[in-house]
């Protein structure tokens, strides 16, 4: 019994983690610049195929597409937001909301015709292996994804709190105009902080590539998943994100070794209402974006 609630504890602590990074990049462009990017999910999913296609065709480990489609999504961000958000961020919020789902949508069909409905599994020496400490088994392929989510968490955290940019970038989620009347150039900052955002999603996809199947339809599950662990530990904190996913990654393992898995998702979102019928901000408790 020790043994069976600490591999849970285990696997739910390295799942969290992952799933930390798959919504920390839309809890940060929510909570610094209010733009609910629905697309999020679809970037998500463009991470796992490009892990994919780096595997296959230039036989690249997924370790080392993880910090390869960090400075690509980044990219992919900058431009997105040069070419879509500017037009809509400072408009009424359900303008930006129809941009965002227009283009989920867009990538989702895309990503269909690029690569069908087919499901896909990454593949490599390490997917079915273990590591063995003492009588908990540990599955390689998630150790490895959680160890990266942490470094990620501990880099966007440094950054945000040890640089002068990412200062400027919480002093605009903050209050814009009063970083606008400080000279802050906010265009600049927000592209970066979309970049960002981007690029931790287009990580990890990577990261759960590793741990689970895929394909471009499956992407509206990281969706829900990244906006439960949103809504529970509120917008815009790094830590907050980390705590709130830990607590669905220890409930998700816990259901889904007790329960059929047809009540795991049940479970969690009894515990999302229970959660929100106390608190109503959410585990943090407090009404407003700060980072």
């Amino acid at each position: 019994m020790v043994t069976t609630v600490a591999g849970i504890v285990a696997n739910g602590i390295l799942l969290g983690l992952v799933y930390a990074i798959a919504a920390l990049g839309l809890s940060l462009i929510m909570g610094v610049m209010g733009i609910i990017n629905v697309a999020h999910s679809a970037f998500i999913m463009l991470g796992s195929f490009l892990a994919l296609g780096l595997l296959e065709w230039a036989h690249i480990d997924p370790i080392a597409s993880f910090f390869i489609a960090l400075p690509i999504f980044f990219v992919v961000g900058a431009v997105v937001y040069r070419l879509i958000v500017t037009r809509v961020e400072r408009a009424h919020q359900t303008q930006g909301l129809i941009a965002m789902f227009g283009l989920m949508v867009l990538i989702e069909n895309l990503g269909t015709i690029a690569w069908t409905t087919d499901t896909r599994v990454i593949t490599v020496g390490y997917s079915n292996a273990n590591l063995t400490v003492g009588p908990l088994i540990i599955a390689d392929a998630p150790l490895i994804a959680g160890v990266l989510a942490v470094v990620l968490i501990l880099a966007l955290r440094l950054f945000l709190h040890s640089t002068m940019v990412g200062r400027a970038i919480r002093a605009m989620g903050q209050n814009r105009d009063a970083a606008l009347s400080l000279g802050i150039n906010v265009r600049r900052l927000s592209a970066i902080m979309f970049g960002l955002g981007i690029a931790s999603a287009g990580a990890a996809g990577v990261a759960l590539a590793m741990i689970f199947p895929f394909a471009p339809q499956t992407q509206i599950q990281w969706l829900a998943w990244a906006f439960l662990i949103v809504v529970l530990g509120g917008l815009g904190r790094v830590e907050s994100t980390l705590v709130s996913a830990l607590m669905v990654g220890l409930i998700q393992t816990a259901a889904t070794a007790f329960l059929p898995f047809d009540y795991v998702y049940l479970i969690l979102y009894v515990a999302l209402a229970t959660i929100l019928s106390v608190r109503r901000q959410g585990l943090r408790g407090v009404a407003r974006r700060a980072i």
